[in-house]
């Protein structure tokens, strides 16, 4: 999803909408509780603000699979949020910065997805289950039992 500034702000007043399907599937690290990653779907439209700035407001709908924490099935956990981005070419820490003259969308909405990514996921079966089982008491021999009476 890479658009050039030139043609951005030339369609900024005709079809300023953005409708795609994205595939991600390169995108999940290997070792990663991400088993995989279902089409992409980002919806949104993008707003010329100066000569020098360009606002992308986002809808990015997908669905991860990832591996239970507990029993390492997989889980489908479903991904829906929306995203503001502004681009610039002033130098700033709270927005992004043009570089060339295309903006590449694609890194930036699979960072969005993998921070929205929970932590880990309980598999519907394994929600029953108790992180630390508290083990049975040790039994204790009926011969020894009156020992723990004894005081010094």
């Amino acid at each position: 999803m890479k658009y050039a500034i030139a043609q951005l702000k030339k369609n900024m007043h005709q079809d300023n909408t953005i409708d795609a399907t994205l595939d991600f599937t390169e995108y999940i690290p290997d070792n990663e509780d991400i088993l995989a990653i279902a089409p992409t779907t980002v919806k949104g439209a993008f707003f010329v603000e100066d000569d020098d700035a360009i606002a992308f407001e986002l809808n990015i709908k997908t669905t991860l699979t990832m591996a239970c924490a507990r029993t390492l099935k997989p889980v489908e956990v479903p991904i829906d949020l929306s995203v503001e981005e502004l681009f610039t070419h002033d130098e700033d820490d709270e927005y992004r910065q043009i570089d060339g003259l295309s903006i590449d969308l694609l890194p930036i909405i699979w960072s969005n997805i993998y921070l929205d990514k929970p932590m880990r996921v309980i598999h519907p079966d394994a929600e029953s289950m108790n992180d630390f089982e508290a083990e049975e008491s040790p039994k204790v021999n009926p011969q020894l039992k009156d020992l723990k009476n004894f005081k010094r």
